[in-house]
Parts: structure tokens; sequence; C-alpha cells
């Protein structure tokens, strides 16, 4: 793997710290059901579509603290069911930079040669929080925040079974 660090990284590390202590503000001013659990998303759901009437009000707001909180809260809840916070170390920030993404650990993806580490059928879930949450207003039911935490549910459920 490479030696800049995917789940180690300042960038990272910062932009986790910042939502983590938004949060209990937050979730104050949004009551509801804030434990972790992939049901909370349903709630989570409700809030975004509450707070913004479309994929461009939530796309104007995305680097505010009214995006970014909720979208930590959702990788959150995709931690608690297998995946890790990432950030493409080699990647240089930009002004359209939509925050860190959520992965399995140990992604060939990390590797400088990973396309040659991918078989035809690998399926490896991930997910951009800040993106999710955005785009919401793109998506048609049965389609929710909770299908992407089931995604990283069987992978570790698979991960465990053939490991």
């Amino acid at each position: 793997m490479s030696e800049q660090q995917w789940t180690d990284h300042p960038r990272l590390r910062a932009w986790l710290r910042e939502q983590e202590a938004g949060f209990e503000g937050w979730a104050a001013s949004h009551p509801g059901t804030w434990d972790f659990s992939p049901g909370s998303l349903d709630g989570l759901e409700a809030v975004v579509r509450a707070q913004f009437s479309s994929w461009e009000e939530a796309r104007a707001a995305q680097r505010t603290a009214q995006v970014t909180v909720p979208a930590w809260y959702f990788g959150e809840v995709c931690v608690r069911a297998g995946a890790v916070w990432k950030v493409n170390p080699s990647a240089v920030p930009d002004p359209e930079w939509e925050g860190p993404f959520v992965g399995v650990p140990g992604d060939p993806m990390e590797d400088p040669d990973h396309e040659d580490l991918y078989e035809d059928d690998d399926y490896l879930p991930a997910a951009v929080p800040v993106a999710e949450l955005r785009d919401i207003f793109l998506k048609d039911p049965p389609w929710r925040l909770r299908s992407i935490v089931e995604e990283f549910e069987a992978w570790r459920r698979g991960s465990t079974d053939s490991g």
C-alpha cells in the first residue's frame, strides 16, 4: 500500500474533528433518534428533505454545517456497519472537494497498482457522504441512505464468512 495514509491523513482528521464537534448542536436543533443505527437514517433523510427543496439547494450548501455535519453522521453509521473513513492522500484539495468518503478496509484502490488487484466481479462498497445527502433529491424509491449501509453490512458478512 502507499506510504501515504488513506485512513490517517491530516485533512481527514481535521474534517472529522470539525463535524463531530458540531454534531451535538446539530442534533439538538434537529430532534430525533440519533443513535447511529441504520434506522435513524430515515430521520436524517427527512431532515435533509425538510431543510432543502432540491439538489441545487443542497449543492449550494454542501460546504456548510447544514450538510457536512449530517454527512458526518451518515458516514459514522456506515463505519459502524464495517466501513472506514478515507481520503485520497495524493489528491490535491480543490474548491470542488466534497469531503472524505467511506469505504471498506484494505480496498485495493489504495495501492498504486490497484488496476492489477481487482477481479472482474469485485464490488467493494464506498460512498461520499456529502454527495449522498445532496443526491437524495436525484434518486428514486426504493433507494434510501440505509441502502448504502446495507451494502457495507453485506460486505462485512461476506468478508467474515470467507475469511
